[in-house]
């Protein structure tokens, strides 16, 4: 089963909206997800501000493919290079409950990148050319909080003067409620992007570049093109080497021995990716495949490349 097919058996093909609240420590990010986010699909009962992931003894899924729920979100740029998550909690994917990011660039199912889509205003605007459509990428919410004295309507003062309780955020009634670059859908009094995309053409994990040659980033599993520019992955760091089910195998230098950690299977080393410095639950060493650990170097990038985003050397 590919990473993006166990993704979507487990959520359906619904897109879902990441939410990532990290903990930042030098160059290392550690994920967590909001209690309820995956309450319907887990079975977890809402009400806690984070689930804690009790310690994990079992392997057995360790190195499985596992898509960043980050992903899910159009606007995501991609990981860096220079950056390793622990997104715990993760226990539709992995049996852990961790997707470990270790020192990844881009997107899992972007493998070439790609450079910024050209925007566009709605399904009606003619402007993208032939072959291509104007297609809705993503929602950008305007945050705003209903339980305010004044029910949120200062905080959307500028952004159509009411706050919808149920989405927390501002409802539009016109494009210039909106965000530069964003249009006002009005049946929905939501703030939406759009960008020029041919349909159907998407990029994949395990297609050639030949094959990916020319087609956008997507939101996993679906046809919702990214609406960022998407550094190319390091060649030398492909997802099957940096992204995938992991577990805590032991405790960082200077931390509390908890005594309940996993055993790494045989093509795997148990190394530390997250210090101990005296706050969260994540830090420790964990699985990762023999011959991966990473200074956070780049190497080769294949497709697109900026320098002032993308780490690496692009490669013509």
């Amino acid at each position: 089963m590919s990473r993006v097919d166990g993704l979507w058996r487990l959520f359906g093909g619904e897109v879902l909206m990441s939410l990532r609240n990290g903990v930042r420590s030098g160059a290392f990010v550690v994920s967590m997800v909001l209690a309820g986010l995956f309450s319907a699909a887990s079975g977890l009962l809402p009400g806690c501000n984070v689930i804690v992931a009790e310690p994990i003894q079992t392997s057995s899924d360790v190195g499985n493919p596992c898509v960043p729920f980050v992903e899910l979100d159009a606007r995501f740029a991609g990981s860096k290079v220079t950056e390793r998550s622990i997104v715990t909690n993760d226990f539709q994917q992995c049996e852990t409950g961790i997707c470990l990011i270790n020192n990844f660039q881009g997107r899992t199912s972007c493998p070439l990148g790609q450079p910024e889509p050209t925007p566009c205003t709605g399904p009606l605007d003619a402007s993208c050319g032939p072959d291509q459509s104007c297609v809705e990428s993503g929602v950008v919410p305007i945050p705003c909080d209903p339980q305010a004295a004044d029910g949120g309507a200062s905080q959307c003062a500028n952004y159509g003067g009411a706050c919808n309780a149920e989405r927390r955020s501002c409802a539009c009634a016109a494009d210039d409620h909106c965000p530069q670059g964003t249009t006002c859908d009005v049946g929905t009094k939501e703030c939406k992007k759009y960008v020029c995309h041919v349909p159907g053409s998407c990029q994949s994990e395990d297609a050639s570049v030949a094959e990916n040659e020319g087609k956008s980033c997507c939101v996993p599993g679906s046809d919702a093109p990214v609406s960022r520019a998407v550094c190319g992955q390091c060649r030398p760091r492909p997802p099957e080497k940096a992204v995938y089910c992991s577990c805590r195998c032991g405790p960082a230098d200077g931390a509390p021995d908890e005594g309940n950690y996993c055993n790494c299977p045989d093509d795997f080393e148990c190394k530390e990716l997250v210090p101990y410095v005296g706050l969260g639950d994540t830090a420790g060493k964990y699985c990762i495949k023999k011959g991966t650990a990473s200074d956070g170097t780049c190497g080769v990038v294949d497709g697109y490349f900026d320098p002032a985003a993308c780490k690496g050397v692009g490669f013509p």
